[in-house]
């Protein structure tokens, strides 16, 4: 199993939106809207890394509203 956290950008008034349409994917285990310069944070899980770039460069990057991505994939948790 892969996991990795996306802090994600979007245009102005459409945090809501996105935070709906993200919350609907099956590989979303959490989103969570931000203060700052990163609008939204969510983490995923894939069953295999080749799985992550498909979900992030097919599936998030084309919701609307979306304008910036930078993922994190993690090397181990507890």
């Amino acid at each position: 199993m892969v996991e990795a956290y996306i802090l994600i950008t979007v245009g102005t008034g459409e945090e809501h939106n996105v935070f709906d349409a993200l919350g609907k994917m099956k590989e979303v285990t959490d989103v969570s809207i931000l203060y700052g310069e990163w609008d939204l944070i969510i983490k995923v899980k894939t069953e295999v890394i080749e799985n992550l770039d498909p979900l992030v460069t097919g599936k998030i990057r084309n919701l609307h509203g979306v304008k910036t991505t930078m993922t994190m994939i993690v090397a181990k948790s507890k």
